[in-house]
C-alpha cells in the first residue's frame, strides 16, 4: 500500500509539471492530456509486456499520471460548446493511440 501511495503521489507530481510545461507553451492544452494518456498506455504496456506487475508503477504511478476524468472534462466541455466533432475526434484520437500504443508496447517487450 505505502508502495502505491508513494507512486501515486510522485505519478500525479509528473502529470501536474508536464500539464504545466505543456499548457504554458501549447495552443491546444487537450494535447496535453492526449500525450500524458498516450505515454502511459505505451508504459503500462511495455511493463506488462516485460513482465513486470509492480504496483508501484502500475497501479501508483501511472495510474496517477493517466487520466480519464480530465479527458471525460475535456470532451464535455466541448460538448457543451457545440463543437461536437472536435470532442468526437479527441475522444477516439485518445482512445485509438491508447490502444495501439500499448499493444505495441506489450508486444515489443
Amino acid at each position: 500500500m505505502i508502495a502505491i501511495a508513494i507512486g501515486g503521489f510522485l505519478g500525479a507530481i509528473a502529470r501536474y509539471g508536464f500539464y504545466w510545461v505543456a499548457e504554458s507553451r501549447s495552443k491546444h492544452p487537450k494535447l496535453a492530456t492526449w500525450f500524458v494518456n498516450s505515454s502511459g498506455s505505451f508504459a503500462i504496456g511495455a511493463l506488462i509486456g516485460a513482465g513486470n506487475q509492480s504496483a508501484f508503477w502500475l497501479t501508483g504511478f501511472l495510474g496517477a499520471f493517466t487520466t480519464f476524468s480530465t479527458m471525460a472534462l475535456d470532451a464535455v466541455k466541448d460538448f457543451e460548446d457545440g463543437k461536437w466533432l472536435r470532442a468526437l475526434g479527441y475522444l477516439t484520437a485518445t482512445l485509438i493511440s491508447g490502444i495501439m500504443l500499448f499493444s505495441a508496447a506489450f508486444a515489443l517487450f
